[in-house]
C-alpha cells in the first residue's frame, strides 16, 4: 500500500474551497481504500475534521 500523503501534509479538497491539513488516515479493509483525516479552521475559529479519499484531496 501506497501511502499518497503523510500526517502533515497540506492539502485542499478538489471540489469545495477547503484548506487543512493531513492529521491521520484510515485504511478500510473491507475495500482496500484509504482515507485522510484533514483538519480546518473555519474564519469564525470553528475547527473541522473529515475524511476525504485520495481523489478528493490535493496537496498544495
Amino acid at each position: 500500500m501506497a501511502v499518497k500523503f503523510t500526517n502533515g501534509t497540506q492539502v485542499r479538497q478538489v471540489i469545495a474551497p477547503i484548506a487543512g491539513e493531513v492529521v491521520r488516515f484510515s485504511f478500510d479493509e473491507t475495500n482496500g481504500e484509504l482515507s485522510y483525516i484533514v483538519r480546518w479552521t473555519t474564519e469564525d475559529g470553528e475547527v473541522h475534521e473529515r475524511a476525504f479519499g485520495e481523489n478528493d484531496i490535493e496537496a498544495v
